[in-house]
């Protein structure tokens, strides 16, 4: 992977400059055009042709085109091969070259024939012109600005202020934050600085000094498959991710696997491992019972034998990281699984150049314990209102007895009857925790109503967090850990080709009764110790919970009740949540987490 940077006037010094903060993403090499009233600047994390000739801005035979890219193209040998019929020459063995020559050919079409996760910008300087993508996912961050005449992008936030771009917070961003500790679609931390979404590209003229299109090239589809037996879809399924598997390991250099010990890691191990001699895993061994999962990670290790590595995670790593976080996480952000992905990702960068993840498998196959809930809780929501009152009152007095937080959660969903799109963002909220807090607006969900518009309830919540989830929370923590020590992960399950056939399976091979991921468990149990697939899903969680009154209580109280950021929430409320939390009444470790999190980042950002 790579960072880039373009303004649409020159300026040799800012561009660098720009550039210059990106030199995490690209250790190994840089390349700069400016010129023709344009700046374009690129780093370079080498992965295919380490030779000069994979240097960017990587340029047409004629000049005319340029780009400069971040991401891999893992069908690159095909298109190339179906360019050079149509008479284009290359001059590198790099994945990027097909972007320039294919542009030529296809124009924008060119978008629709790649398979790979990207983020790239092509100057048409015949035609004057900014043409930036992204992949279908947004495995890869784009960030643009426009103010004025002035237009700027990169790789991430941190760089368009030093383009000029005022920092300013925007409130619908924050409120957002508070609820599900990442921003919303569409918006960032900062007014007048916008993420390129998933799936999208736009098109600015130079000239006009306008953004003269911004469209939409792909979109998740939920249509039912047409397959006669569950036989069929088992064949289908291991033959198209042993293909995504395959192509997503075309490499240069080492590669690795992220091993965590639950399904989706597991099998991709066992689909690697025939193709390199000495495979790679990695893994985290908390320090805590409760959340160590490190032991089924060393079974499969054992079972596919790999050199395997554990990486041990303790309060000393929260205490030593967190401070250092907001610094690669150019906006808030409070998902607490920061910490051991960037610890793992440090690790694993030491040894290999590239791994392979197996993010995306929950949102696929209904992997999350929440889909079931939810059914069972918009059930209970859906009860005439005399039951619910009744139910609400049972939960009060159960909550007195014992195990307070979750009859709360559940008191929540009792009060009034919501439809599922405000009822899901309720489920994953950090907020939502007592039925005051369920008097929130839920108003600010309304976003979410474009993704349950199906009868079918289980792909609405899919469609749901890979479009929001997937792409604001969980892809921007891997790529901004990994990409901070120069690691290129890669997410076979997201390969657009596989995720399309899994959206085309009937739900009830994947949710069958309280069993997730059915028909993922039937196809790949044979090659997998069985203890694996029976094993219930356990989340990548973090013992926030026991740090916060032990080892972190003293570091984490100065933070959030020291911080120049007071202004920023309810003083008050955050007091009876400390409180509750130390005298062990509730768990509000997300929210502190959440807190502490915006006021490092404040302090690092906002000064």
């Amino acid at each position: 992977m790579c960072g880039i940077a373009g303004l649409n006037w020159e300026d040799r010094k800012r561009i660098e400059d720009m550039t210059a903060l990106l030199s995490h993403r690209g250790p190994n090499q840089e390349g700069f055009f400016v010129g023709e009233g344009v700046s374009l600047g690129h780093k370079r994390l080498s992965i295919l042709d380490l030779s000069e000739r994979g240097r960017q801005p990587m340029y047409s035979e004629d000049g005319q085109i340029a780009v400069i890219c971040n991401g891999e193209i893992f069908n690159f040998e095909l298109l190339k091969k179906e360019l050079e019929a149509f008479g284009h020459r290359f001059l590198s063995r790099s994945d990027t070259e097909v972007l320039v020559h294919g542009y030529e050919q296809w124009g924008q079409d060119l978008l629709s024939r790649l398979n790979g996760q990207f983020a790239f910008c092509i100057w048409d300087r015949r035609n004057r012109k900014f043409f930036l993508a992204r992949d279908r996912f947004g495995i890869k961050p784009l960030y643009y600005w426009l103010e004025g005449g002035r237009f700027a992008f990169g790789s991430e936030i941190k760089i368009l202020p030093a383009a000029g771009a005022d920092k300013r917070l925007d409130g619908a961003s924050l409120n957002h934050y508070w609820y599900f500790g990442y921003m919303p679609t569409g918006r960032t931390i900062f007014e007048g600085i916008s993420p390129l979404p998933p799936a999208s590209y736009l098109v600015f003229d130079l000239d006009q000094c306008r953004l003269e299109r911004l469209e939409r090239y792909w979109q998740i589809p939920f249509a039912r498959g047409s397959w006669r037996t569950e036989e069929e879809i088992v064949e289908q399924l291991r033959e198209k991710l042993q293909a995504g598997v395959r192509m997503q390991m075309i490499s240069d250099v080492p590669l690795g696997a992220f091993l965590s010990g639950g399904l989706d890691s597991s099998i991709l191990v066992g689909l690697m491992r025939p193709y390199v001699r000495q495979l790679k895993t990695f893994s985290i061994r908390f320090d805590r019972p409760d959340f160590n999962e490190s032991r089924y990670a060393r079974l499969v290790s054992s079972h596919f034998g790999t050199e395997h590595y554990e990486i041990e995670f303790t309060a000393r790593h929260v205490q030593e990281l967190m401070e250092q976080l907001p610094v690669h996480y150019d906006e808030p952000f409070a998902d607490p699984s920061m910490i051991p992905t960037w610890l793992v990702c440090s690790a694993a960068s030491r040894q290999v150049t590239v791994c392979l993840s197996g993010t995306g498998g929950d949102e696929l196959f209904g992997g999350y314990p929440r889909y079931h809930q939810f059914q069972i809780l918009k059930r209970l929501n859906h009860l005439p209102a005399a039951a619910r009152w009744l139910l609400d009152k049972a939960a009060a007095g159960l909550g007195r007895l014992g195990k307070t937080d979750q009859w709360n959660k559940l008191r929540c969903f009792l009060q009034k009857e919501l439809p599922d799109w405000a009822l899901y963002p309720m489920l994953l909220s950090y907020l939502f925790r007592t039925p005051q807090e369920a008097a929130c607006s839920v108003l600010d969900f309304a976003e979410m109503k474009k993704y349950f518009v199906e009868n079918n309830q289980l792909n609405n919540l899919l469609a749901c967090d890979l479009q929001e989830y997937l792409p604001n929370c969980l892809l921007p923590k891997e790529d901004r850990a990994s990409m901070a020590f120069g690691l290129e992960v890669r997410l076979p399950y997201l390969d657009h080709e596989f995720a399309e056939f899994a959206c085309r399976i009937d739900e009830k091979m994947k949710l069958r009764g309280r069993t997730a991921k059915y028909i993922l468990k039937k196809a790949f149990a044979p090659m997998l110790p069985a203890e694996i697939v029976r094993r219930k899903k356990q989340g990548f969680g973090v013992p926030l919970v026991h740090y916060f009154r032990k080892e972190l209580k003293s570091a984490a109280e100065e933070i959030l009740f020291s911080s120049e950021c007071q202004t920023c929430f309810d003083r008050p409320m955050l007091e009876e949540m400390w409180k509750r939390h130390q005298e062990g009444v509730s768990d509000y470790s997300r929210i502190i987490w959440s807190v502490m999190m915006f006021n490092l980042w404040y302090q690092r950002w906002m000064r």
